[in-house]
């Protein structure tokens, strides 16, 4: 029987997903979440984890309390970035705990992706449909999250995170570990040409990432070009999870801003321990 790379939890009556490989490790608490097991009303029902999309904020906080307990984090040390659909990477140490946590006007400024060697320091992003990226490097205890929508993974976020690793904890990315989430799946996710424009530039003749589908749309695949970039920063394939569920096909489960537009988050959290 063939494991699956991501395993589904329920713990309280909230579901979420842990990968394998960083589970193994006994190194990290992490989780992916779905949309199930909270108690914000529609259209953000029910386990939101956003604080930036109106949803009722004490519905939010209530919510990542629940989560947090489910994964074993503190919920108001958990480092939030204000994500903007860029490759830029923050180092986030213990004076940085609870940003973001409990109001969004605090959160780090202007970021996609966090990194830290700090114990108990959970980084916490956001998802409906873009790329949820872990990273740990096991040997100097260090770990990233990186958020990669068509715009990160273009610009290569995920690459930028492991090269801040690499320049501050001195990760080699030949050892370290990676767990890509639940995304929308390329069959579902239809772009236009200037979307297939900046993944061509990026990935070149590569029809796994960008392949035109009718005379105006192309269909990206936004965890395979993740998983390429990864590979070529030096991660092992046998050392890269990845995850097959598609956020925009399963409405039970997952938050979706393509299907539904005004939606709740998933989060991906990690913490080290």
């Amino acid at each position: 029987m063939r494991l699956p790379n991501w395993y589904r939890v329920e713990t309280g009556g909230v579901k979420f997903y842990r990968a394998w490989n960083l589970q193994a490790t006994g190194l990290v608490a992490h989780g992916f979440s779905t949309r199930i097991g909270g108690v914000s009303k529609a259209p953000y029902n029910s386990l939101n984890l956003g604080l930036a999309v109106n949803d009722d904020k004490e519905a939010v906080l209530a919510n990542r309390r629940a989560f947090a307990s489910a994964i074993g984090v503190d919920p108001k040390r958990i480092v939030v970035p204000k994500q903007i659909h860029s490759n830029l990477v923050k180092l986030v140490t213990e004076s940085d705990a609870g940003s973001g946590a409990l109001d969004h006007s605090n959160a780090i400024p202007d970021a996609d992706a966090l990194i830290t060697n700090t114990p108990n320091l959970p980084l916490a992003l956001h998802f409906a449909d873009c790329v949820c990226i872990f990273l740990l490097d096991p040997e100097h205890r260090a770990i990233g999250v990186a958020h990669a929508g068509w715009r990160g993974t273009a610009s290569k976020i995920v690459s930028s995170a492991i090269e801040a690793m690499t320049r501050e904890f001195g990760s080699d990315p030949g050892a370290m570990l990676a767990a890509v989430g639940p995304a929308v799946a390329r069959s579902c996710y239809d772009v236009g040409e200037d979307t297939a424009k900046a993944l061509f530039d990026a990935f070149p003749h590569d029809e796994r990432v960008i392949k035109q589908s009718t005379a105006t749309k192309w269909r990206a695949g936004l965890k395979i070009a993740n998983i390429i970039i990864l590979r070529q920063a030096g991660l092992k394939e046998s050392k890269i999870a990845f995850s097959e569920s598609c956020t925009c096909c399963d409405r039970d489960e997952f938050f979706s801003y393509r299907r539904e537009g005004l939606t709740g988050r998933m989060g991906g959290w990690m913490s080290l321990l």
